[in-house]
């Protein structure tokens, strides 16, 4: 059927309809589409303007500015300007961040994909970590590093604390907090020996298998046949009531020892120095301070956890961290410590020689506890003083002398521990198993100390053999 043009359309054309109607009708369906495009082109100015009328109209119904304040325009046109542009601010702000964390998720993963990490094992920065002796081991850089990762700690019943589950090459910690002592075998019928104390018997300073109970551990395998297990159940800044609590938890439990030695009285001092009360635990202020400030949070504290747990979950909150630690870490070493200021016995005005008779009556009294469980349950106990570095008659090394001296800067505290060992030397001779180790580096002119109150390895061994040696006298004045 042939195509043809309305009037309206005929109107415009050149020629004729018998011409039209002679035209081809693919030529016919071209020209009424050109037709049609043209037409609307020439609608859009019209309608341009309509809406532009329109539009003119309502600017001036709701900004007519004659005989009114400026202040009388609608702020909504003020309201959306100042929308728009926050959309616009946070809508960039979410890019970078997706790029930035599209960035450090590449990082991560180049990093995770490397077989062996070029970064250096970083500690804390304590002068001892760079005692000469450290110098010559291979294990010494990874051990400081394995001991700032493993310093986090976790609330354990009735203690306070203990350190968080840890596994690395010089230091495993199980999931009672608990540093694992290398060959110990826990079977059943194992002879069971329990080592309780603060940093000094859990091994500051020392790789696992160079610990007071790793020593002990191999000791006791060549004195006994069967199975030997030493738990080391000591903790840093643990005082001697901590001690015997851990130990009442493993008698409650039915885990009854064979053998139970205490490695512990400067704690029990340097709290007394710090709080001016004796049988508190260290930090006792901070700890307090702690849970008392602690309050229900409000809903919106509560949101705002949920966002900061969740940006804590992101690689770039990650790579952050990692930047920062780096850069406290390298201050801290770049910088003297400096001593913080504390409350202590002194500055509250207590007397020396009385707190520290009290220090060494609670120390007395611990020690007839654990002698009445001891008969309850029947295991074997024995005290250990520690040494420190500023009593006893070893000839020091220029690096020991150095560390005296800086012991010796906070005199309050050298009186202190100094008169609690004066008495307890003097109080010791009236119970049978109390052993002072004041004098047992006396004859050792190499470095053996790393810092006031810790050793090296090969002290450890030393203490560790003279507590064997107790052990094995005290048995064969018994058969």
């Amino acid at each position: 059927m042939m195509t043809t043009p309305s009037q309206t359309d005929t109107t415009s054309w050149s020629f004729s309809q018998g011409e039209w109607e002679q035209t081809p009708r693919r030529v016919q369906v071209h020209l009424l589409a050109l037709q049609t495009q043209l037409h609307d082109q020439q609608q859009q100015p019209q309608q341009l303007q309509n809406q532009v009328d329109q539009l003119q109209g309502r600017l001036e119904d709701t900004s007519k500015t004659s005989g009114k304040p400026a202040s009388s325009d609608s702020p909504y046109p003020k309201l959306w300007y100042l929308y728009r542009a926050a959309a616009i601010l946070m809508l960039n702000t979410l890019i970078i961040f997706a790029c930035f964390e599209l960035a450090a998720t590449g990082v991560f993963k180049i990093a995770s994909m490397t077989s062996q990490s070029t970064e250096q094992p970083v500690g804390e920065g304590h002068p001892r970590e760079t005692v000469s002796y450290y110098a010559s081991q291979d294990w010494a850089k990874k051990y400081w590093h394995e001991f700032r990762l493993s310093r986090t700690q976790r609330y354990y019943p009735y203690v306070g604390w203990r350190r968080a589950p840890f596994k690395g090459e010089t230091i495993e910690i199980d999931q009672h907090g608990v540093r694992l002592t290398p060959g110990a075998d826990c079977s059943a019928n194992s002879f069971k020996v329990f080592t309780f104390g603060a940093s000094e018997m859990w091994g500051t300073g020392s790789p696992s298998w160079g610990t007071i109970p790793a020593n002990l551990q191999k000791g006791f395998e060549k004195l006994r046949q069967g199975p030997v297990c030493v738990t080391n159940f000591a903790e840093s800044a643990y005082v001697l009531m901590q001690d015997i609590i851990m130990l009442l938890v493993q008698l409650r439990s039915g885990n009854v020892p064979d053998v139970v030695l205490f490695y512990n009285i400067e704690s029990n001092i340097y709290a007394a120095y710090q709080s001016g009360r004796v049988g508190d635990p260290e930090n006792l202020d901070q700890i307090a301070a702690r849970f008392e400030g602690r309050r229900e949070p409000s809903p919106f504290i509560h949101e705002l956890r949920i966002t900061v747990n969740l940006l804590r979950s992101t690689h770039s909150y990650s790579l952050i961290d990692q930047l920062i630690g780096k850069l406290t870490i390298a201050n801290s070493q770049l910088q003297e410590p400096t001593p913080s200021k504390l409350l202590t016995y002194e500055s509250m005005g207590l007397d020396a020689a009385k707190l520290s008779d009290l220090i060494v009556q609670d120390y007395l009294g611990n020690y007839k506890i654990v002698s009445a469980l001891a008969h309850q349950y029947g295991f074997k106990y024995f005290f250990f003083l520690p040494p420190i570095i500023a009593l006893g008659n070893k000839p020091l090394t220029p690096e020991e002398q150095e560390m005296q001296q800086r012991t010796e800067i906070n005199t309050a505290y050298s009186k202190l521990y100094a008169d609690v060992y004066r008495i307890m030397e003097r109080k010791s001779s009236k119970y049978p198993n109390i052993y002072s180790m004041n004098h047992i580096f006396d004859h050792y002119d190499s470095l053996i100390w790393i810092d006031e109150g810790h050793v090296t390895p090969v002290g450890n061994q030393v203490i560790a053999e003279r507590m064997l040696d107790v052990i094995r006298a005290q048995s064969s004045a018994e058969k």
